[in-house]
C-alpha cells in the first residue's frame, strides 16, 4: 500500500509565470539546481493557454504583468475544475499587507517577495511540491478505499455463486418495490422458482455440477427478463423473480417462456436434464408485505410440484 513519503525533485513539474526574462532566468536557474522541472510562461494569458497541456505541481506566479495580472490569473484557474487544485505562490515586488491578503483570498497558498532569496525560495517550493504530492497519495488511498468499499458493499447484497442478489437484500428489495407499487396504483407480481429434483442431480452428478446448473439457471432466468425486473436467489435451489407493473396474467406468461427456456437447455453430461417449477404470488391487499406475498407464491409452487413439476401455478388467472 502506499504511504505519505518525500519525493525526488525531479518528479516535481513546476510552471513559472514572470514578464521579466530576468526573474525567469534567476528563478529557472535556482529550480534546476534543485532538479526540478520548469516551464515558462511571459505574461497571464500565455499561462492560461499553457496549462491546457500541463498540470504542473506548482505554479510560481508573478502579480504585476501587463494585461492580465496574476490576481486576475488566480481567479480564473480557481474558478476552473482542471486546474482548481493546482497550488500557486505569488511572486510580489510588494509587501503591502492588503496585497499579501487579496492572493490568500484568491486562493493562493504562499507568496515570495522580490529579489529572491534563494533559500526561502526553494524552502517554500519544497513545502509545497511535497504538500501536493502527498495530497495525490491520501486522494489515491480514498479512491482505493472507496473502491473496495463498493466492493464490499456489492459482495454484502450478493450471493457469492450466482452473483444475483442474496437471500436478505432481495426481500428488502421486494418490501421496497411493494410499498413504490401500492404508493403509485401499479400492479407487482413475484414467481418463486425451484429447480425439480435438484438433490437428485447433486447426488448423480455431484456438487460441481449442481453449482454449475445453478449458474446456467441463473443466467436463463436473468436474460428472459426485464430491466426493470429483479431477481434474488431465495435459498438454495430456490430463486425469486420481482416483476414490477405486472400483473398475475402477464406474471404467468413470462414465467412460463422462462419455463421453457431452462427445459430447452442443453448439458454436457448424459442424461442430465433440468427443470424448473414456479409458483405466482400478487399484491392483493393494502397490508401486503413480502411475506404475504411469498407465501401465496409458495402455496402455488407447491400445487405445481403437486402437479407434477416443470409447471407454473398462478392460483387465480
Amino acid at each position: 500500500m502506499s504511504s505519505i513519503q518525500s519525493y525526488d525533485n525531479s518528479q516535481a513539474l513546476i510552471l513559472i509565470v514572470d514578464d521579466l526574462p530576468q526573474n525567469l532566468q534567476v528563478l529557472g536557474s535556482i529550480l534546476r539546481k534543485s532538479k526540478y522541472q520548469i516551464a515558462v510562461a511571459t505574461n497571464g494569458q500565455q499561462a492560461i493557454d499553457v496549462l491546457k497541456n500541463i498540470s504542473p505541481d506548482l505554479i510560481l506566479l508573478d502579480v504585476m504583468m501587463p494585461g492580465i495580472d496574476g490576481h486576475e490569473v488566480c481567479r480564473r484557474l480557481k474558478e476552473q475544475d482542471s486546474t482548481r487544485d493546482i497550488s500557486i505562490i505569488f511572486l510580489t515586488a510588494k509587501s503591502e499587507t492588503d496585497d499579501i491578503v487579496k492572493g490568500f483570498e484568491l486562493g493562493a497558498v504562499d507568496y515570495i517577495t522580490k529579489p529572491f532569496n534563494a533559500t526561502e525560495l526553494l524552502a517554500r517550493v519544497k513545502t509545497h511540491v511535497e504538500l501536493k504530492k502527498n495530497r495525490d497519495v491520501i486522494l489515491n488511498l480514498i479512491d482505493e478505499l472507496e473502491g473496495k468499499n463498493r466492493i464490499l458493499e456489492k459482495l454484502a447484497v450478493t450471493d457469492s455463486l450466482t452473483r444475483i442478489f442474496n437471500h436478505s437484500h432481495i426481500i428488502d428489495r421486494l418490501n421496497n418495490e411493494i410499498c413504490a407499487a401500492q404508493r403509485h396504483g401499479d400492479p407487482l407480481t413475484i414467481t418463486m422458482f425451484d429447480i425439480d429434483h435438484f438433490k437428485s442431480i447433486n447426488d448423480t452428478y455431484g456438487h460441481q455440477v449442481g453449482d454449475d446448473v445453478l449458474v446456467e439457471v441463473t443466467n436463463t432466468i436473468k436474460e428472459a427478463l426485464r430491466e426493470i425486473d429483479i431477481i434474488g436467489r431465495y435459498g438454495g435451489e430456490e430463486f425469486l423473480v420481482v416483476m414490477r407493473k405486472t400483473d398475475r396474467h402477464g406474471c404467468f406468461i413470462a414465467s412460463e417462456r422462462i419455463r421453457k427456456n431452462i427445459e430447452a437447455l442443453t448439458w454436457d453430461h448424459d442424461n442430465l436434464h433440468v427443470n424448473i417449477s414456479g409458483g405466482i404470488g400478487a399484491i392483493e391487499h393494502e397490508n401486503d408485505s413480502a411475506a404475504s406475498m411469498i407465501k401465496r407464491a409458495d402455496e402455488c409452487l407447491y400445487l405445481a410440484k403437486e402437479n407434477g413439476r416443470n409447471r407454473i401455478e398462478c392460483g387465480e388467472k
